[in-house]
Order: C-alpha cells, then structure tokens, then sequence
C-alpha cells in the first residue's frame, strides 16, 4: 500500500466517524426550543406539579432515591439553560426572563410542597 493511500483511508475513516457536524441540530430550533422552556405555563407547569407531589411522597415516606427523582423530573432547567444561552448569544432580554422566571419557580415548588405536606 502507499503511503498516501493508507493516509487518506485513515483521514477518511475518522471524519465519517468522529466528524461532530454531521449529526448538528438546526440552531433556529434549538433556541426556540430553550426560549419556550423558560416559560412557567403548560407543560412546565403540569411537570412542576407532578414533581413536586412526588418530592412530597418522598419525604413524606423519607425515601432519598424518590425526592432524587422528583428533582430529575423537575423542569427547573428551563431558566438555568435560558441563563446560559442569553449569556452565550448576548440575549440581555432572554437573560432577565430566565432570571425572573427562576425564584419564580422556586417559589412555587416550595409553596406547593408545603401544601401536599
């Protein structure tokens, strides 16, 4: 075999398998997708509740694994990552939602605790 043929296989064989920019996800998309996670309504709303009511069974049978749970459910990421992606595309608007939209969460989750207690 030459050499330059034995480079371009090796070449080859790593870009069809370790080349990240084949399986890229539509940017567009994917910050719409986060904007929308930051949103406390709909589907956020039902996962909180849920979340919560299962993080209460969790202490209320003192079980570490099902409050563990709860807070793996919980869609407290939504203004975590909404923080990031502002921060990363220099969204101040999208920076200040995620801000108000996170003591907002917490508040909520330890109010609806509280009364499942």
């Amino acid at each position: 075999m030459e050499k330059g043929l034995l480079h371009k296989q090796i070449r080859d064989f790593f870009v069809r398998n370790f080349d990240v920019r084949q399986e890229k996800e539509d940017e567009l998309e994917t910050i719409e997708s986060i904007r929308k996670g930051i949103e406390f309504k709909g589907t956020n709303l039902w996962v909180l509740i849920f979340a919560t009511f299962v993080a209460s069974l969790g202490l209320n049978t003192n079980s570490t694994a099902v409050i563990i749970g709860a807070m793996l459910i919980s869609p407290l990421m939504g203004p975590i990552m909404g923080f990031g992606l502002g921060l990363g595309i220099s969204d101040f608007d999208l920076i200040k939602r995620s801000f108000r939209n996170l003591p907002r969460r917490r508040y909520s989750a330890s109010s609806l605790r509280r009364s499942f207690s």
